[in-house]
């Protein structure tokens, strides 16, 4: 992995159904994953990446690993966040945030 993460809020919606579910994708040149099952998406880019980042997978938490193990920016939406913005977000406690309301 050697390019630029990044974390697009999404809403998802089943073509055949009509059911919307909220989440991201997250994904960099080589690989694309899905989180579709939060209630809402928080207005705040950093819960955001918060809420991503507790609910990773194995292959979502390579690549967040991948970030923080390079001190990496990454694209959330079409912002562009510096290692040194989102740092916090990495080295915060592992406790899952409450999903958010929004």
């Amino acid at each position: 992995m050697s390019n630029t993460v990044t974390v697009e809020p999404t809403e998802f919606k089943n073509v055949r159904s009509g059911e919307i579910t909220r989440g991201v994708r997250i994904y960099d040149d080589q690989i694309c994953l899905y989180q579709n099952a939060w209630e809402s998406i928080p207005d705040d880019d950093l819960q955001v990446l918060e809420l991503a980042i507790a609910n990773a997978d194995c292959h979502t938490a390579d690549l967040f690993d991948f970030v923080e193990e390079n001190e990496k920016g990454i694209y959330i939406g079409p912002v562009w966040y510096e290692w040194s913005e989102i740092a916090q977000v990495f080295n915060e406690d592992s406790t899952p945030p409450e999903q958010f309301e929004g």
